[in-house]
């Protein structure tokens, strides 16, 4: 039995990994879809204009406005429409800062050696030397401006209820490493991780699935990127948080990509999608982490709300029943059984068997001594939903006298 059973989870493994191939696959056709549309091309075309920072300012940007997502000067928003709003306090960045010196050097002849005056002391000229300094500057992020309207591409917000919000609300804060909240954000964002403090902010007030979806994006940056590798650009990190939102919601049955593709493909530099693809076996790895530990913690907490604690005594007490009558049982049925195959399902068993075999849960004896008999595993099922049908008819006590 225990090899049926093994057998049995290496097939619901191997299922669940063809199914995140599917699903990762998926994302490669939908964000190729998006970078080939014309909506694409324009938004390329308006990115470009944009200033790429340094991972070090993207810290910085990230440290004194989280959720910042288009950031640059005071000018350039001029030059493309847009004002900063009265009142708005610019974000620091370092920016490259050359000048100029003049220096006195010694004069070289055209072998490179020292030219000495009469007195035999080096002849002197003067000499600009381009150094390179650094000084602070303030940029501004979009939402800090207004003005004309930035070309936008896919759907501002997820629509939709998700079935059993609040319990898996609850799943995704236990599953997360850092603590959870909601909150009013001031910038174009629907959540953020902030890294110094170490938590994770929600926008409030967005649909469950759009809540969800954001939540999920941010828990892989809480997971993955809190102390990532310097190499690992701000593209690929946004690639990883996003597909695994979308892939983990998708094999819930939820489909994010109408937000989701064109979110992955404005992180993609090119049209091979070099950065999606080197991505792919990290969202496909933490994805089936995450599903794992959400099955795991929902089956925990649907039992715990289902089961009162007199429930459990009761099942306990029958599963205990159950288990002597079938050590009983063994002693009067010829055990052990073997499968088809002739493997034995029990380490005591001898070779007079041949022809019975375990089915499932059933056991059927060919022979027609006692023909098919439900297994422990059943019986504890019926006894469980015998015990929650009583505790949903309303607080009367079952035949032994315990209260549900």
């Amino acid at each position: 039995m225990a090899e049926t059973n093994n057998n049995a989870q290496d097939m619901n493994f191997k299922s669940r990994e063809d199914r995140l191939k599917e699903l990762t696959d998926q994302l490669e056709v939908g964000v190729k879809a998006v970078r080939n549309s014309a909506e694409f091309k324009t938004l390329l075309a308006t990115m470009a204009k944009f200033p790429h920072y340094s991972l070090n300012n993207c810290i910085l940007i990230s440290m004194q406005k989280p959720g910042a997502t288009l950031c640059q000067s005071y000018g350039a928003w001029k030059k493309m429409g847009r004002y900063v709003k009265k009142g708005e306090k610019g974000i620091k960045v370092i920016a490259p800062a050359p000048y100029t010196i003049e220096k006195e050097v010694d004069k070289l002849d055209a072998n490179g050696k020292v030219v000495l005056d009469k007195d035999g002391e080096p002849v002197k000229v003067k000499q600009e030397l381009n150094l390179m300094g650094f000084k602070a500057e303030s940029t501004f992020d979009v939402s800090q401006t207004e003005g004309k309207e930035l070309p936008k591409l896919g759907i501002d917000e997820l629509k939709g209820d998700v079935n059993k919000f609040s319990l898996l609300m609850d799943v995704i804060r236990e599953v997360s490493p850092v603590p959870i909240g909601y909150e009013d954000i001031t910038t174009r964002a629907k959540g953020y991780y902030h890294v110094a403090e170490k938590r994770i902010a929600i926008q409030k007030d967005m649909s469950e699935l759009q809540t969800l979806k954001t939540c999920l994006h941010e828990v892989v940056h809480a997971k993955l990127h809190s102390d990532a590798d310097s190499n690992i650009s701000k593209n690929r990190k946004e690639i990883e948080a996003e597909g695994t939102a979308a892939v983990v919601l998708n094999f819930f049955g939820y489909d994010t990509g109408a937000y989701s593709f064109p979110y992955l493909a404005s992180y993609t530099t090119d049209e091979s999608m070099k950065e999606l693809k080197a991505a792919l076996n990290t969202i496909r790895a933490t994805s089936a982490t995450i599903i794992r530990a959400v099955e795991d913690k929902m089956l925990d907490k649907e039992k715990s709300q289902v089961m009162s604690p007199e429930q459990e005594a009761e099942l306990e007490k029958y599963a205990r029943e159950q288990r002597e009558q079938a050590n009983d049982q063994r002693k009067d049925d010829d055990w052990p059984l073997k499968d088809d195959e002739g493997v034995v399902a029990d380490k005591t068993a001898t070779n007079g068997n041949v022809g019975r075999k375990i089915l499932g849960t059933v056991r059927i004896l060919p022979d027609g001594a006692g023909g098919k008999r439900p297994s422990l595993l059943d019986k504890l099922k019926i006894e469980k939903e015998r015990l929650s049908r009583e505790k949903a008819a309303g607080g009367a006590a079952n035949e032994k006298g315990v209260a549900i």
